[in-house]
């Protein structure tokens, strides 16, 4: 077989090609990263519009003017966004300043189980220094030290940041929602064939009906876990129970991650408010059943297998959009995955990326562990 000078100039297009797809990624990710302050708000407020359009066109077919209801609907968000982080300021402002006084009450609450390990660690070493007497080793000293208060409670000495992006990203989803169907015009507009223009519009109105149902009820679903893990905490007797409803349903927007972060920190307030430590593990346990009844029961009753995703994606998902936006990459994580899983499955080119976002399907696995009769007989 003769190499041509044709196919050796097909082989380094090639090479070249590879190289400016890579370096088009890495400025990509640059491009994220520089244009976080712009980029945060503009993602919430699309992914806001589109959980509300459909609403927003529904009542428009009705009479309704779209920019009244974009108004109310982005005027009930704000207010209550706002009102909301009123609300756990003062508690949250209240742990700050205690700070000091909360770990050293802490530190008191597990002195009991540090003087156990303390008990079992010298046992230990007195068994090695009987074994070892023959040659005296020296002994080392192991210093515990104490670690800071959660972290989680400094980030909240600065909301402004966070503020001013909600704010922003309201702003924007008002004007998304209130221009009615002038980005799908648009999108016909620059189709240059009917079918294109089709295509477009049918793909373009299924990512949102798909997307705006999955937000819809993922929000509902956090925000009766939200009302369940406040009422438990209630009459447990857990503080601020309102605080630990808006706590669940932010937290539990992230998959696996936030509810154990929820469990973390009703641990640490579990050991402040309560004298008994056996009875302060009963907040993060009972925190723990809730989320796990609702992710092991009415998640997959209610949205089905569809846009389940597997867990491998959801962890690179987090800890991407984390490294580029921090806490509100971690918060956008999962939502923007679900729609770039629902945007794949209508085209064929992207039929890879869908499969690799999906669940692993069980008949199917089952199905390739079992080797075939042909198979056998080969």
């Amino acid at each position: 077989m003769t190499i041509t000078k044709q196919d050796d100039q097909l082989y380094y297009l090639r090479r070249l090609l590879t190289v400016f797809i890579g370096i088009f990624f890495i400025a990509l990710i640059y491009l994220f990263s520089f244009a976080r302050d712009f980029l945060v708000p503009v993602t919430l407020a699309i992914l806001i519009a589109i959980t509300f359009r459909p609403m927003v066109r529904w009542l428009a077919m009705r009479g309704v003017p779209s920019w009244a209801t974009a108004t109310a609907i982005a005027a009930a968000i704000l207010v209550g966004g706002i009102s909301a982080g009123y609300l756990i300021s003062g508690p949250v402002s209240g742990w700050i300043a205690n700070a000091p006084e909360i770990r050293r009450t802490i530190s008191e609450k597990v002195r009991g189980i540090s003087e156990t390990f303390e008990g079992i660690a010298k046992a230990a070493e007195d068994v090695n220094s009987a074994a070892s007497s023959a040659s005296e080793q020296p002994v080392t000293e192991v210093f515990v030290k104490e670690s800071g208060f959660p972290a989680f409670l400094w980030y909240a000495a600065y909301p402004a940041s966070y503020v001013a992006t909600f704010a922003g990203a309201v702003i924007f989803s008002l004007f998304f929602m209130a221009s009615g169907d002038l980005l799908y015009e648009k999108l016909i507009n620059v189709m240059p064939t009917l079918t294109d223009k089709k295509n477009a519009l049918r793909v373009a109105q299924d990512v949102e009906k798909e997307v705006s149902a999955y937000l819809l009820v993922h929000s509902a679903i956090n925000a009766g876990v939200g009302i369940a893990i406040a009422i438990v905490f209630y009459f447990l007797g857990m503080p601020l129970a309102y605080l630990w409803a808006f706590l669940a349903f932010v937290l539990n927007f992230i998959p696996y991650l936030g509810p154990i972060a929820g469990a973390t920190i009703s641990a640490v307030v579990g050991l402040v408010v309560f004298d008994s430590l056996s009875y302060a593990l009963i907040a993060p346990a009972l925190y723990t059943a809730v989320v796990t009844i609702e992710n092991q029961v009415f998640s997959p009753l209610i949205l089905g297998k569809r846009l389940q995703l597997n867990l491998v994606a959801i962890l690179m998902s987090i800890a991407f959009w984390g490294w580029i936006w921090g806490l509100a990459g971690i918060v956008l994580a999962v939502p923007l995955l679900v729609t770039l899983k629902v945007f794949s499955s209508h085209f064929g080119s992207l039929a890879g990326v869908g499969e690799f976002l999906s669940e692993a399907d069980d008949s199917k696995v089952a199905d390739s562990a079992v080797p075939s009769k042909e198979a056998g007989r080969e």
